[in-house]
Parts: C-alpha cells; sequence; structure tokens
C-alpha cells in the first residue's frame, strides 16, 4: 500500500515560510502575473548579453592585432566587472523602486486599514513585503549566473571573487530594498517615498566617492599649504593612522568603491580577509578587507531600518 510521498524537510519548511505569510504570496502572483516583470527580465537579460558580446568581440579584435599582448584571463577580468558593475546598477535603480511604495501604496488605495483589520502582525506585513522584493532581485541575479560563468571559465576570476561578488550584491539588495521600505512606512505619497529612496541610494551610491574626491584635494591643500608636513614621527604616524581608518570607513560605505577595493587587494595582497598598509615610519598596519566593514556595516543598519519600519506601522496601529 503507497502513501502519499512526504514532501522533504527543506522544501517543506520553505514552503511553509512562504505559506504562512499571505503578503508573500500576493505581491509574489501580483508582479508575475503581469508582462512586466518578464519585460524587464528579458531587456536586462538582453542587456547583458550585449554588453558581453562587445566585449568579446573587442577582446577578439584585440588579439588579431600584433604584439596586443591580451590573454583569456584580462578577458575573464573585464566581463567579470561589467556584469558585476551592471548587476549592481540594477539593483540600485530597482530595488528602492520594489519596496518605495509597500506601505504608502496601500495609504493611497485606501487599504491599509483593511489589510491592518486582519490578523496579519507588523512584523509579518513588513517582512512579507521585503521578502517579495528580495525573491524578485533574487531571481534577477540568478538569471545572471551563466554571464559570470563566462568570466570564471575564460580564466582570471577565482571562487573567492565570485563570493564576494555575489555577498556584495545581496547585501546591496537587502539594505537599499530596507531603505525604501522605510521611507514608505512614514511617508503617506508614494512619489515623496520613491523620490526619497532615490535620493539616498544615490547619495550611497555616487555622493560619497565624490565627497571623498573633495575632503581629499582639501586635506592635501591643508597638510601641504600650512605646515603640517612638519609634524614629528609620532604625529605623522597617528596621523596617518587616523586617515586609513576614516578611508577604509567611507570605502566601506559605498558598493561601488568596496568592490574595486577589494579585486585591487585580491589582486596585489592575494588577501580577501584583510590588507597591510605601510606608514612612513616603515611599519605595517593591517587592517579588514572593505567587503567585510561593508556586510557588516550594512547589515547593521538593515536590521535597524526594518526593527524602526516595523515599530512605525506597530504606532500607527496604537494611534
Amino acid at each position: 500500500m503507497t502513501g502519499t510521498p512526504t514532501p522533504h524537510p527543506k522544501q517543506f519548511r520553505l514552503r511553509k515560510i512562504f505559506q504562512e505569510n499571505p503578503i508573500v504570496l500576493k505581491e509574489l502572483r501580483g508582479r508575475m502575473r503581469g508582462g512586466r516583470a518578464y519585460i524587464l527580465i528579458t531587456a536586462y537579460l538582453i542587456l547583458l548579453g550585449g554588453l558581453v558580446g562587445m566585449i568579446y568581440l573587442g577582446h577578439a579584435a584585440a588579439e588579431l592585432s600584433p604584439g596586443s599582448g591580451i590573454s583569456s584571463q584580462s578577458l575573464g577580468k573585464t566581463i567579470f566587472g561589467a556584469v558585476v558593475g551592471l548587476e549592481l546598477m540594477m539593483i540600485v535603480f530597482i530595488a528602492p523602486a520594489l519596496t518605495a511604495g509597500a506601505i504608502s501604496s496601500e495609504r493611497e488605495h485606501q487599504t491599509y486599514d483593511l489589510l491592518r483589520t486582519t490578523l496579519l502582525s507588523p512584523r509579518s506585513l513588513i517582512v512579507g513585503k521585503l521578502t517579495s522584493a528580495l525573491s524578485f532581485l533574487l531571481l534577477l541575479l540568478i538569471a545572471a549566473f551563466p554571464m559570470q560563468s563566462l568570466a570564471y571559465l575564460s580564466g582570471g576570476v577565482s571562487i573567492e571573487e565570485l563570493f564576494i561578488a555575489f555577498l556584495l550584491l545581496i547585501v546591496t539588495a537587502i539594505a537599499f530594498s530596507v531603505i525604501g521600505l522605510f521611507i514608505s512606512s512614514f511617508t503617506r505619497r508614494t512619489l515623496a517615498s520613491t523620490v526619497l529612496s532615490y535620493i539616498i541610494a544615490n547619495l550611497l551610491v555616487f555622493g560619497i566617492p565624490i565627497f571623498v574626491y573633495v575632503s581629499i584635494a582639501i586635506l592635501s591643500g591643508l597638510i601641504f599649504g600650512s605646515g603640517l608636513s612638519t609634524l614629528t614621527a609620532v604625529q605623522q604616524t597617528i596621523f596617518e593612522t587616523v586617515l586609513i581608518i576614516i578611508g577604509w570607513c567611507f570605502v566601506s560605505f559605498n558598493p561601488i568603491a568596496t568592490a574595486i577595493a577589494t579585486e585591487i587587494i585580491l589582486l596585489e595582497q592575494q588577501s580577501a580577509l584583510y590588507m597591510k598598509i605601510p606608514l612612513s615610519n616603515g611599519t605595517d598596519i593591517f587592517v579588514l578587507s572593505p567587503w567585510i566593514g561593508y556586510v557588516v556595516i550594512f547589515l547593521i543598519i538593515s536590521i535597524l531600518l526594518l526593527l524602526l519600519s516595523i515599530a512605525l506601522v506597530r504606532r500607527v496601529d496604537n494611534k
């Protein structure tokens, strides 16, 4: 006598997570039923494929020229950097849009009060909105795996680089989605929430490098123009250490700077965990690789903003 096959424990847990939160099912069904999601995925893959194709054709044309010295490893590095960079830009511009209207749109459509009369808790509401957005972003990242595999097969890209790149992309997707969700939890209009989310996202991605560049220019002028270069050896060592710590913090707050700095460390120092920076007095200072700081900092920010979002929704319920 044969009975109903028992589902695998992992499959059962995953199915239970999605079934226990109706917001996840509602959001995913609503997003995937229409043609917008498939058009976005198709356009995204066409853009990735076209970019990789142009890189390959350019590499093939360069190889035909005499004395080019271009190897397949350089092709792999170029493809890897282009694909990861495009994925990062995709997250920056899509993640806030997926969550910026998560709560505010419910208020605009006058469904928020009806939704809150159900047995759904504020935590389930916020986590469900976030999970549905991250599921779609994860689908986009997984869809780009074949492009990254071309970079790995061409050589020049290690497993460590693939793992760190994917981890940075996932953490960036979580952080930017939570930022949009947090802003949506206290704004009344989706337009205002979307604008604020994009302003913060662009400041984190593009504003910090500009600020660091201007700060370095000002500090250089102060150091070499006001006599600060005549510091004692101990003072200069302290000054250099403070500058390294500040620079590390700024780099760890920016995904582009983190990715570039991590890649340079992997190439020059062959280390994925730390880097060695020589000081003017001949000693070396060891600091963690920027990707570790980026992951820790943005995961902490994401958790705090997620808790604040839940608190804001709960506060509205208690009014």
